[in-house]
Parts: C-alpha cells; sequence; structure tokens
C-alpha cells in the first residue's frame, strides 16, 4: 500500500526500468489505477495493459535506457508535477510530468513532457 505521493511517484518512475511486459504490468500496477490515462506527444493511452504495453516500446527503441526522479514532486489537491531524468548510452534527457491521483494514491493521468 503506497502512503505517500512521492512513494507512488518513485513507484512509478522506477516501473519504466524493468525488463518485459509482464515485469513492467506488475510494477505499474503498484502505482496505476485501472483507467489512468498516460498522454506524450507521440501516445495517448488508457488501462494498465496500454502503459505495461508503451514501456515495453520504449524499451525496444532505446535498450538500456533509465530512469530517475530528478526533482520530488510538488503537488496539491491530488494534482501535481516533478522532473525526471532518462539516462541512455549517449547521455541523459530531462523531462517533466504533470499528474493526478485518487485517494489510494494510484495515479490516475500523467501529461509527460519531453
Amino acid at each position: 500500500m503506497i502512503t505517500s505521493v512521492e512513494e507512488m511517484i518513485g513507484k512509478y518512475v522506477n516501473a519504466w526500468n524493468h525488463h518485459n511486459v509482464d515485469e513492467f504490468k506488475a510494477a505499474f500496477a503498484e502505482c496505476w489505477s485501472a483507467d489512468a490515462t498516460y498522454t506524450d506527444p507521440n501516445y495517448d493511452i488508457a488501462g494498465l495493459d496500454a502503459i505495461a504495453e508503451l514501456a515495453q516500446i520504449s524499451l525496444d527503441k532505446l535498450p538500456g535506457r533509465t530512469f530517475s526522479v530528478l526533482t520530488q514532486p510538488e503537488y496539491h489537491h491530488n494534482v501535481g508535477r516533478y522532473n525526471w531524468q532518462v539516462h541512455l548510452p549517449e547521455g541523459t534527457k530531462d523531462g517533466f510530468d504533470y499528474f493526478e491521483f485518487n485517494s489510494e494514491f494510484k495515479i490516475t493521468r500523467i501529461v509527460s513532457f519531453f
């Protein structure tokens, strides 16, 4: 059971660091509500299976990439934002996410910018 926004975001970002769709799905299930949505410049998806599949697509395109939280989340009224970093063989890139969450500290919406 997640007890804080910081823990929720940590679990979400770390979920991207797994190695196959089954691992992705299990990790996201800890912090992702069943009907959560994810939007970035290239994707607009909904649900646990979709986020796990997107993580697999990301790993297939960028083998060896890992993500980390760059700044702790700022939040209020079940919405927030934080900065993240992706570590690639050629260096790092930064991005940020806007997120919404429910009373169980599960993400209901992510809008990602990179």
